[in-house]
């Protein structure tokens, strides 16, 4: 098993994007991991679910690879991202690991993926709509590339339309362009590609540890 690093990048707004999320990789399992353990164990899952036995599961931003020991070991498991810092972790993670059903690790853009259409039974992206520069883009991909009859599992925050975290949200967002996420991300971009697409249903949505604070969706496609 060896995972191959192809390179396909965006322009100058996914580079800045891609030059603050890659500020987190010396650390960022340390800080992210055990917190968001509980969404990255029930977004694993339902992938894991939505695939079956050797289904071939593409995660999107997999950034470290703290989903990949996660998920079902008969799984055929591809991941991509556009850090390469990140990436390297992750590289590292899958031989310390020996984590064998992990089968192709890339550098690539989210919103245009070189996959050929209908190529995976599920696309997981857990924790990425708010890290990226065009999130229906990327959800638009994921549905390229998954088959008929396959799913979406779709992991991340959106923004409270009210109340104290609604201001606090607000306010961190001046702050995202150096975070590498939008702290205040609708759930209107999720809502509005699912009106665009009456083709996707939605057929699971759950909120998560910690503090409720994340929403997991599963989209699916029909056969």
């Amino acid at each position: 098993m060896g995972a191959r690093v192809d390179r396909a990048r965006g322009g100058p707004a996914q580079g800045a994007s891609d030059r603050a999320y890659s500020r987190w990789a010396p650390f960022y399992d340390l800080i992210f991991d055990l917190p968001f353990h509980p969404g990255r164990l029930a977004a694993a899952r339902a992938a894991s679910e939505a695939a079956g036995a050797n289904g071939k599961i593409l995660v999107v931003g997999v950034g470290t690879g703290l989903e990949l020991g996660l998920l079902r070991r008969d799984a055929r498991v591809t991941g991509i991202d556009v850090s390469e810092p990140m990436l390297k972790v992750a590289r590292d993670r899958v031989v310390r690991k020996r984590l064998a059903h992990v089968w192709d690790l890339r550098v690539l853009d989210a919103a245009a993926m070189d996959f050929a259409d209908a190529a995976f039974d599920v696309a997981l992206a857990p924790y990425v709509l708010s890290v990226v520069p065009d999130p229906a883009c990327v959800l638009d991909e994921m549905w390229r590339i998954t088959r008929p009859g396959g799913s979406m599992i779709v992991m991340n925050h959106f923004a409270a339309e009210k109340g104290l975290r609604a201001r606090t949200e607000a306010l961190l967002e001046g702050a995202g362009a150096w975070l590498g996420w939008h702290p205040n991300f609708p759930a209107s971009t999720v809502t509005g590609w699912l009106d665009r697409h009456p083709e996707a249903r939605l057929s699971a949505q759950r909120e998560l540890a910690p503090f409720r604070l994340f929403t997991l969706l599963r989209i699916d496609k029909a056969a």
